[in-house]
């Protein structure tokens, strides 16, 4: 059994983060993947879960963006015979470290605040199966690849969109889910997590 864990405590200030509004996410995840590491937390940059010790995700993104977001990829065959509870999606959203990027508007100053989430109560759990196997019909249905779809069955919380890669012959979907549905889930979380701190 992983241990339970409320919260990280990263050095958010001694990360050199990227100016926000000049590279994508992925760019700072990098970077704060490898500033976690020099703190001494054991990143497993290979593996479905990035803390597999304790089973957490590490997120970063910008305050200022409204775009989706992306959970992680499966094969087009992968997707057709493996149901949600088997998928790395699942195993990526049961608890993540999410990291919010700020610039300040006027100074042009950029720092970081850093907060763990619990994705796993059943209800958050329910919308996110019910938006993957939704999607993973229509590929089922659809048998075949269309290059550059994006299924959208799942809803706000989440579409799968077709990565046809530089080649155009990319087989994989990658599983994003709109800032809408993930702030839904997020304000679930954090009332589930009150309520149940205010009951012991």
């Amino acid at each position: 059994m992983k241990a339970k864990i409320k919260s990280l405590k990263v050095n958010l200030s001694n990360i050199d983060f990227a100016d926000p509004d000049k590279v994508n996410d992925g760019r700072n995840g990098k970077i704060l993947e490898q500033g976690m590491i020099r703190q001494g937390y054991p990143i497993d940059q290979n593996g479905t879960v990035d803390i597999p010790s304790v089973g957490i995700e590490v997120k970063s993104r910008k305050s200022s963006t409204g775009a989706m977001h992306t959970i992680g990829t499966m094969t087009y065959d992968d997707i057709l015979v493996t149901p949600w509870d088997k998928t790395p999606f699942k195993q990526k959203l049961q608890k993540q470290y999410r990291v919010t990027i700020n610039k300040d508007e006027f100074e042009g100053d950029i720092n970081a605040t850093g907060k763990v989430v619990d994705l796993s109560h059943p209800k958050i759990q329910a919308k996110l199966e019910e938006a993957y196997e939704s999607n993973r019909m229509v590929l089922i249905m659809q048998n075949s690849i269309i290059k550059g779809q994006t299924v959208t069955a799942g809803g706000q919380y989440g579409k799968l969109e077709h990565k046809p890669g530089k080649s155009g012959t990319g087989r994989s979907y990658a599983l994003r889910i709109p800032d809408s549905g993930m702030k839904k889930l997020l304000a679930t979380a954090n009332s589930t997590f009150e309520a149940l701190f205010e009951s012991n």
